[in-house]
């Protein structure tokens, strides 16, 4: 049975991104600027419930829905997607869940955040990851099939443009907050102390028993770009038990500025950095750390490293771009079309199926 009149083909609130191709294809639902603000502000049940209205009138003005998975307080794309999964399916659109789906709280809250995933997964068609290592965490963590799930790429918004580096300094830079480790890092400054290290983090405040060689505090974003572009090495020392992915805005711009980067083998670390071609992926332990910075600062090794950041560099800035992602986000947009169609036909309403 056929839809009861004619939509248009895709609607957004998902972004946004300044490239011709996806605004090209998409119409954007309206989101408050509140709702995109990091870290995330009070509640403004106003814009939420807005939101929540807008994904679902687009619902039966669109044929694909491309919804952003853990915007706002309530998370109003995910109730409104939770509703739409009690239509039939010929009435739904398809919708494709984009961005970062964390693990569930514990207790009762995760429970019933669980739930509502289940709930909403009724309604998605497919869902959309940076990385293709968390496809098997997101499935675990949420009860999802991941024959549903497909990877769309990271990317940096300034992307796609090679810029000359700057001249390396002395320094081994470290920063970042989320998920970072830094206790191996300190230990590891205890076994070079001729390299001198700075660390951009509130994590080591009031902290007395720091090595000498290692300087630590938050310095303005300027200061904090300044540091990444003039480093002799850039390491990130991530978690490596954590179930998300986490680091890649401080590896990826270290790596488009042409310094050579050192990372902990956290999840999905290897989809971006080529160990040993494009940069060093270590344990995260102090003896990996000591002994990967000495191999990128030793001088016998100059030409090495300078052919390991020049890959590094060309490989970000091909691959990781704003176009890249859109071709890819695109791709799974078409596929999710594609498959409700034929889940339409395949899968009739009850009505339609009793005059059958």
């Amino acid at each position: 049975m056929k839809r009861l009149r004619q939509r248009k083909p895709l609607a957004t609130s998902a972004g946004p991104w300044r490239n011709e191709t996806f605004m090209a294809a998409a119409d954007v639902i309206e989101v408050a600027e509140a709702l995109d603000t990091l870290p995330q502000g009070p509640l403004c049940l106003r814009h939420e419930l807005a939101l929540f209205w807008r994904v679902l009138r687009a619902a039966f003005d669109y044929e694909t829905l491309l919804l952003f998975s853990s915007r706002g307080h309530l998370k109003p794309e995910l109730v409104a997607t939770i509703l739409l999964g009690f239509l039939p399916q010929r009435w739904r659109p398809a919708i494709v869940f984009y961005g970062e789906m964390f693990e569930p709280d514990p207790g009762f809250k995760g429970w019933l955040e669980r739930c509502a995933m289940r709930l909403a997964d009724r309604a998605i068609t497919l869902y959309s990851t940076h990385t293709k290592a968390e496809i098997p965490v997101l499935a675990k963590n949420w009860g999802i099939s991941p024959g549903k799930i497909r990877a769309s790429g990271f990317y940096l918004q300034d992307m796609g443009q090679l810029v000359v580096p700057k001249p390396r300094g002395n320094h081994v830079f470290a920063g970042g907050n989320s998920f970072r480790d830094y206790e191996p890092l300190i230990e590891a400054a205890r076994l070079i102390p001729n390299r001198e290290i700075i660390i951009c983090s509130n994590r080591l405040e009031g902290r007395t028993d720091l090595p000498a060689n290692v300087r630590a505090g938050l310095v303005a974003p300027e200061d904090y770009d300044d540091l990444i572009e003039t480093a002799a090495a850039v390491v990130v020392p991530l978690k490596t038990e954590v179930r998300r992915i986490t680091g890649m805005l401080t590896y990826l711009r270290a790596m488009r500025a042409g310094k050579p980067v050192i990372v902990s083998n956290a999840l999905g670390v290897s989809e971006f950095i080529d160990h040993k071609d494009t940069g060093l992926v270590v344990e995260n332990t102090p003896k990996s750390y000591a002994e990967a910075i000495e191999w990128v600062l030793s001088e016998a090794n100059t030409q090495a490293v300078d052919a390991m950041c020049d890959r590094a560099q060309i490989a970000v800035t091909q691959t990781h771009t704003v176009a890249a992602h859109v071709e890819h986000l695109l791709e799974i947009v078409q596929e999710a079309a594609l498959r409700s169609a034929t889940q339409s036909i395949e899968c009739p309403d009850s009505l339609h199926s009793s005059q059958s």
